[in-house]
C-alpha cells in the first residue's frame, strides 16, 4: 500500500516574519555578547589564554548550564512559539517570559504555536521586556538613593526569602492552572508526580552519603533526564485514561439517577 503524502506544513505570514526577524535578531545578539567582551580586553591588552579560560572551575560552570539551556530550549519553546526568540535572547524564562506568555495564552483563550498563540505570546514577552528595561533603567538612574534600603537588615533577610517565595507560587500556579489553549488537561499532575519522586530521592540520597554538592553541581543533566520521564509518564496514564485532555468549552458529562 502507498503511503499517503501528508501536506506540507504552511506557516502564517505572521509566523514567517517571526521567525525571520527571531532567527537574526538572535545571530546579532550572540555577536554581540560574544564581541563585546573580546574588544574589551583587547583594548586593556588582557586577553586569557585557552588555559586560563577553560578550567576546572569553567568546565564545573559548562556542566551546570550547558544541560539546563537545553532543556529550556526543549520544554520551553512549545509553549512559547515564535517568542521564544525574544524570549532567549533578554532572558529570565522561566521566572518572567514564560509566565507572562502562557498568562497571555490563557486570558486570550488562544493555543500556542498557532498564529493567534503566537502573536499573543509575542505581545506578552515583549511587554515583559520593555518593563524589564524600564524598571532597571529606573534603578540604575536612582540608585544612589535605594541603595541604603537595601542594607537594612530587615530586607537582607527578605531578600533571602525572594526566590524560593517567587518559584513556590509559580510552581503552585503551574499545578493549579488545567487549560492548555482550547484544551482542558485533567489529572496532568499525575504526570510529574514519578518526576517529583525521583528528584526526591536522589537528592535525599546523594545529601546522606555527602554528594549534595555535587548533584546540585549536576542539575542540568538531571532536567534533561527527567524531561522523557515526565512526557513517557504522562503519555502512559493519558493512554489508561488517567490524564484527559477535553475541549476547554465541551460540556460537562452528568450522571442522571
Amino acid at each position: 500500500m502507498r503511503k499517503e503524502k501528508t501536506a506540507p506544513i504552511t506557516l502564517d505570514p505572521f509566523q514567517i516574519w517571526s521567525h525571520r526577524w527571531g532567527r537574526l535578531g538572535t545571530v546579532i545578539a550572540l555577536v554581540y555578547m560574544i564581541l563585546v567582551p573580546f574588544v574589551v580586553l583587547n583594548y586593556y591588552d588582557c586577553i586569557p589564554s585557552l588555559g586560563q579560560v577553560f578550567n576546572i572551575a569553567t568546565i564545573g560552570i559548562l556542566a551546570i548550564y550547558i544541560p539546563v539551556g537545553l532543556s529550556e530550549a526543549i520544554s520551553y519553546t512549545p509553549l512559547m512559539g515564535a517568542s521564544s526568540y525574544l524570549g532567549f535572547i533578554t532572558g529570565n524564562i522561566m521566572n518572567l517570559k514564560l509566565p507572562c506568555a502562557v498568562n497571555a495564552l490563557k486570558i486570550s483563550g488562544k493555543e500556542a504555536n498557532t498564529p493567534e498563540g503566537d502573536v499573543v505570546a509575542s505581545i506578552g514577552v515583549a511587554a515583559s521586556s520593555i518593563m524589564t528595561v524600564a524598571i532597571l533603567t529606573l534603578a540604575a538612574l536612582l540608585i544612589s538613593f535605594i541603595s541604603p534600603i537595601f542594607e537594612l537588615p530587615a530586607v537582607q533577610t527578605m531578600s533571602s526569602y525572594l526566590l524560593p517565595a517567587l518559584f513556590g507560587s509559580m510552581t503552585l500556579g503551574l499545578f493549579a492552572s488545567t487549560t492548555a489553549g482550547t484544551k482542558v488537561v485533567k489529572g496532568g499532575i499525575k504526570g510529574v508526580i514519578p518526576v517529583i519522586v525521583i528528584v526526591s530521592l536522589v537528592t535525599l540520597a546523594a545529601r546522606l552519603v555527602g554528594l549534595g554538592s555535587v548533584v546540585m553541581g549536576m542539575i542540568g543533566f538531571l532536567i534533561l533526564a527527567m524531561l522523557p520521564v515526565a512526557i513517557i509518564t504522562s503519555r502512559i496514564l493519558w493512554k489508561k485514561g488517567a490524564i484527559q485532555v477535553v475541549d476547554a468549552h465541551a460540556p460537562e458529562e452528568t450522571n442522571v439517577q
